[in-house]
This record gives structure tokens, C-alpha cells and sequence, in this order.
């Protein structure tokens, strides 16, 4: 069983972001927006190349909580999120995150737990395109 404390460092989720990725994650939560799947029509709209939808980015978080704190955890929520800068494709991404706060906290059935607040972080070479929080909770040991 999991004792986090603060201060304690989460994951790193890491992977390459290629289009290919970007246009299964399109189709599968059916955005087909083109910035999403198509370099071009994203440099036409201001960004570098195709970029990854806010979907994305909550997933990423989700199984970078959900791995952390194992199979007994319940994600009790995600944000708020703060997009600064495009998650961009061709690029390697980290995802990492930091415990911030543990409590005590009831479960979503009343048993006894664990509520903890992590602070995250999306990471593209030097650029931090995206930074939130997740909390989680998990039973106690």
C-alpha cells in the first residue's frame, strides 16, 4: 500500500507524441478539428505543427495519477489546467507531477483514506506547455 508524502515526485509518463497518435486520440473522442491531424492546417492557424486537444492532455494526467497510486485509487478530480503553450506532435512528452498535500479523507464509500493533491506538470524538450493538479484518493493502510 502506497504511504505518499508531500514533496514526493510522480511518474514520469513519457512518450512520443507523433501524428499518427494524435489522429487515433481524434478520432477515438471525435474531435476532428484539422489543427489536430494536419501540420499544415495548424500552421495556418498560428501553431507550429498538428497539437494535441485538452482530451488529451486530461488523459495523460488521469493515467499518470492512476498508475502512480495503483488499482484501489479513485481519481476524485483533474484541474484546474492551465494550457500556456501547445502540446505538440513530433515531440517527446513527459508528464511528471509532485505530492503537494495528503489528508485524511473519507472514500467515495466511507471507508478511511488517503486524499492527495498533485501538482502537474507536461513537459516538450525545455518548453512546459501545460501545468494543473489532480487529486486521487486512495484507502487506507
Amino acid at each position: 500500500m502506497m504511504v505518499p508524502a508531500a514533496g514526493q515526485q510522480v511518474g514520469p509518463l513519457s512518450m512520443y507524441l507523433s501524428l499518427q497518435r494524435l489522429i487515433m486520440v481524434s478520432g477515438a473522442n471525435r474531435d476532428f478539428a484539422p489543427a489536430h491531424v494536419d501540420n499544415e492546417a495548424a500552421r495556418e492557424g498560428g501553431a507550429p505543427a498538428a497539437y494535441a486537444d485538452i482530451m488529451f492532455v486530461f488523459t495523460m494526467i488521469e493515467r499518470l495519477l492512476l498508475e502512480w497510486a495503483g488499482p484501489s485509487a479513485v481519481l476524485r478530480r483533474i484541474g484546474p489546467v492551465k494550457m500556456h503553450d501547445f502540446v505538440l506532435c513530433g515531440e517527446q512528452l513527459a508528464v511528471t507531477g509532485t505530492v503537494s498535500r495528503v489528508t485524511a479523507a473519507p472514500g467515495p464509500d466511507g471507508r478511511p483514506g488517503t486524499e492527495i493533491e498533485v501538482e502537474v506538470e507536461f513537459a516538450q524538450g525545455e518548453r512546459r506547455p501545460v501545468r494543473g493538479t489532480g487529486r486521487v484518493w486512495t484507502p487506507s493502510a
